[in-house]
């Protein structure tokens, strides 16, 4: 088998190409994501929560009294949500979105869609981390970079492709 991207040989049964990274079913999805780009998307995440609580709590603070904290933790979760669930049925969360790189269906390529990505997020994520995050770690291991929510969820992430 052949790499559609580079024309050098490839084993059949991985989903990226052992020399230029592209993915094998499709490579107009783009290329695999490395694993600190990966972590670090998934630390963006909860820390821009947290800034954007901060920040409107300050202010709804400064403005109305110190008991609207708690109101400002509802905007800014209502928002976060309704902004993620946006994201989810693209592939992405907002870090993954900064640092351009999105989870697609392992076969095909195409967006995973809003449930199986609530699936990898929630469930597959919880037991990822379940076991001294051993679960994470697989993906250094995995030939196609697969952690275990990516397995149970049928996914992969790549780097997009600049359009």
């Amino acid at each position: 088998m052949h790499c559609p991207s580079c024309s050098k040989e490839v084993v059949a049964d991985k989903l990226f190409c052992n020399w230029c990274d592209a993915f094998m079913p499709n490579k107009t999805v783009g290329k695999k994501a490395d694993l600190f780009r990966r972590g670090l998307a998934s630390a963006i995440d909860p820390f821009i929560v947290m800034i954007l609580y901060l920040i409107l709590g300050s202010i709804l603070g400064a403005i109305f009294g110190r008991g609207i904290k708690g109101f400002a933790f509802v905007i800014v979760t209502t928002g976060y949500v309704y902004f993620l669930s946006q994201l989810l049925s693209k592939g992405m969360t907002l870090g993954k979105w900064l640092l351009g790189v999105k989870v697609v269906e392992k076969l095909t390529g195409n967006s995973p869609g809003f449930w199986r990505m609530i699936l990898r997020e929630t469930i597959g994520k919880f037991v990822s981390g379940l076991v001294f995050s051993l679960g994470y770690f697989w993906a250094i291991w995995d030939k196609d970079g697969q952690a275990w929510h990516d397995k149970i969820a049928g996914t992969v992430v790549v780097k997009e492709q600049k359009q």
